[in-house]
């Protein structure tokens, strides 16, 4: 049986084996997050990039909808350097 007031006696020297610091010094130390963050930097400038191919497509689709024909001279050639844009983009 314990003694009465033997938690009294215990050591507290130990503190956990834990300190504080700034989130900068972790981040700058953590190699993971930082590898994580440029590769969430390369994807959204790469969703940038993809914006910018579509967007024109379709605002000029949109300008006339009440026309029933779409005039669009060279388009194979446009859309080619477009799909060739989105592939360097897509590539994983």
């Amino acid at each position: 049986m314990a003694k009465k007031n033997e938690y009294l006696d215990l050591d507290d020297g130990d503190d956990f084996g834990f300190t504080f610091a700034h989130e900068e010094e972790i981040i700058e130390t953590n190699q993971t997050y930082s590898t994580l963050q440029e590769e969430v930097d390369d994807l959204k400038k790469r969703l940038v990039a993809i914006h910018k191919i579509f967007s024109p497509l379709l605002e000029n689709l949109a300008k006339d909808p009440d026309k029933p024909m779409i005039k669009w001279p060279n388009r194979k050639d446009i859309i080619e350097k477009q799909i060739k844009k989105l592939n360097t983009l897509t590539k994983v």
